[in-house]
């Protein structure tokens, strides 16, 4: 991995959360601007990222299978990730409630919000792909098993599995689906994807810049004492732990260092959804959203140049 391209598109990065940031001075941004942007990133953007990464590789054989292993290698460090944050948690006696908020803000990574992009732009449009097929392992232990920890009768419900259902993931189906079949599609249609694709980091940096703003502006202090607990984990503790257990395994090579990257990924904005609808308190999310990814300008830069 370049560093310089990581250093690089994380200056980029920057500079776009700046420009969202002096667009909201400037321009009053609605929750119907917020929702359109939403949709057109997680919609439109990011599935097309997806499907650029494969028209983009041989999607045969070994490429599948490892992308498999990538799922797998996600299910099992998601649920680690809550374990270990939740056991550190328990340690240093946090409340129960607020203990449960501190284990999902410091063990779930936006990886696909920011991660897909930035893999993308890091490793290439496989990168991409594969960052997704990480990325769905997110998705479904969200839908599993953080919502039934938030919820208070601690019940799972079937029909959380609808939220799984998703356009990342139909094109994460559909790309398989046409790599299987050995589909080719028209330069037309590569060109276009291609283009779409291009949209997915600057619009989600500039979707986060926008919403910096309206947070300084409140008037009574937003930051909480604990907030260096999910911060450490989620930016410095965990990634470390991933890089020193795929040594271990002897996992090296770019695929390794995109698992990596991705789990230096800032706290999920999912996040922020989720304590609102099942906690009816989404400022600690959302303070811990925007420090997180903020402070990972400087972090995955950091991660980046130890696995040089």
């Amino acid at each position: 991995m370049d560093i310089q391209t990581v250093l690089s598109t994380i200056i980029v990065m920057g500079l776009m959360i700046a420009t969202g940031s002096i667009f909201a001075m400037k321009v009053n941004v609605t929750s119907e601007v917020k929702s359109v942007l939403i949709l057109l990133i997680l919609n439109i953007a990011v599935p097309a990222v997806i499907l650029n990464g494969v028209f983009s590789v041989d999607l045969t054989g070994g490429a599948l299978s490892e992308a498999g292993i990538i799922f797998g290698i996600s299910i099992v460090y998601h649920l680690a990730a809550l374990v270990l944050v939740g056991a550190a948690a328990y340690l240093l006696r946090l409340r129960s409630v607020f203990a449960k908020k501190m284990m999902i803000l410091g063990a779930l990574g936006n990886t696909g919000f920011i991660g897909i992009p930035l893999a993308a732009a890091i490793f290439g449009p496989a990168g991409g792909f594969l960052a997704a097929i990480f990325d769905a392992g997110l998705s479904l232990t969200v839908y599993t098993i953080v919502i039934y920890l938030l919820q208070a009768e601690g019940k799972f419900h079937i029909r959380q599995l609808k939220a799984v259902i998703n356009m990342p993931v139909g094109a994460i189906v559909i790309g398989i689906l046409a790599a299987v079949s050995g589909f080719q599609p028209p330069g037309m249609m590569i060109q276009f994807v291609e283009m779409l694709a291009a949209l997915a980091a600057p619009m989600a940096m500039l979707y986060v810049g926008m919403l910096l703003p309206p947070l300084l502006k409140k008037k009574r202090e937003i930051f909480f004492p604990e907030l260096w607990f999910p911060l450490s984990f989620r930016l410095m503790v965990i990634p470390l732990l991933m890089m020193l257990i795929l040594q271990l395994f002897s996992f090296t090579g770019w695929t390794a260092q995109l698992i990596v990257i991705q789990t230096a990924m800032p706290t999920a904005m999912i996040t922020a959804v989720l304590f609102s609808k099942f906690t009816s308190e989404e400022e600690t999310a959302v303070v811990t959203i925007f420090a997180s990814t903020l402070l990972s300008l400087i972090t995955i830069p950091f991660i980046a140049w130890l696995m040089i």
